[in-house]
């Protein structure tokens, strides 16, 4: 039926299952399914895409005129700040949130302990078949240092209660210190945890020793890291960022590491990705590298199925969504 409403899914092919067609048309009501990335394909289908899920073509959505809801497969909506024309539109637009706070935390870990037990020289020893030796001083523990939160909601109240089972000491920081975060235990009041107001960040960047970046990117947060926020930081501050690049001014970053300002930078996200080839970063000796996966999961696709059709269920009953996006703020 040339009228008929359809469902668009727009997922990589590494992160699309067999059997999602099938749970959608299950769940659809007789809508139909296009499965396709790929601007031609979609094109004559614009105006009766109802439901997006997944990397939707974003500069095709100011051309969905009856788009009622997009569910993106990620935990941001940075798409927002290349495609500002879409905050305007009347569709809502939710989110993966929730589905990233045991794989993130685990990888910042997974950082902070490589940096504190040399790791990476091991491995590099290893592979010249070098039986290295490390003295007392160059290694570091995780009990009691303190922790700096930016960005303390689902993902760093998890990051905090693991951080507490280490013996550190944790400042978590939100734009409302009063708010809640609903989808983990509380942890906060007590075990050497505070809450404190974003606004406060400057006074408490010289007590962290460890400074860990979960912001989202937004026109609020761009370079919220920059040249004077490093010069508060401690000589001996690791600065962490599994948040997004374009949150640190890279270019004071790579300065304050240079002139040794801070200790050193692990860092999953960059201003650019994929990392240019001639940054600074890939040859600096006080730099940790990932390739921006710290969110992946062996069954990523499976957890953000399961949530989209979980919101399917509510956007049917009329119901309020989950992980909704206020657009104009980016999150």
């Amino acid at each position: 039926m040339d009228n008929q409403k359809i469902i668009l899914l727009s997922l990589h092919r590494f992160r699309l299952l067999p059997e999602f067609r099938g749970k959608l048309l299950s769940a659809g009501e007789g809508r139909e399914v296009l499965i396709s990335m790929d601007t031609a394909e979609i094109e004559p289908f614009l105006d009766r895409i109802e439901i997006g899920f997944g990397d939707v073509p974003f500069d095709l959505l100011p051309r969905m005129p009856n788009l009622k809801w997009l569910q993106l497969w990620s935990a941001g909506a940075d798409f927002l700040l290349r495609y500002p024309e879409a905050k305007a539109l009347p569709f809502q637009l939710t989110t993966t949130s929730g589905i990233h706070r045991q794989q993130l935390a685990e990888h910042l870990f997974a950082l902070l302990l490589g940096w504190n037990r040399c790791l990476p020289a091991a491995l590099d020893a290893q592979k010249r078949h070098k039986w290295l030796v490390i003295v007392d001083q160059k290694l570091s523990v995780l009990n009691g240092k303190t922790m700096l939160i930016l960005g303390y909601g689902d993902i760093g109240r998890n990051v905090a209660r693991i951080a507490l089972g280490f013996g550190m000491k944790v400042i978590g920081l939100r734009r409302d210190p009063s708010k809640s975060v609903e989808s983990s235990p509380s942890v906060e009041g007590g075990d050497g945890i505070r809450i404190e107001a974003a606004a406060n960040m400057k006074a408490l960047l010289p007590e962290a020793d460890h400074v860990v970046n979960i912001l989202p990117s937004t026109p609020d947060t761009r370079h919220i890291i920059g040249a004077a926020e490093f010069s508060l930081m401690k000589n001996s501050a690791l600065y962490i960022n599994i948040g997004r690049g374009a949150t640190t001014d890279e270019t004071a970053m790579i300065e304050a590491l240079r002139l040794k300002k801070i200790a050193g930078a692990l860092l999953d996200v960059a201003e650019t990705e994929p990392l240019p080839p001639d940054s600074p970063l890939w040859d600096m000796d006080n730099v940790i590298l990932s390739g921006h996966y710290a969110g992946c999961h062996p069954e990523y696709s499976r957890m953000a199925m399961d949530m989209a059709l979980d919101n399917f269920a509510r956007y049917k009953k009329g119901e309020p969504l989950k992980n909704l996006v206020d657009k104009m703020r980016g999150y």
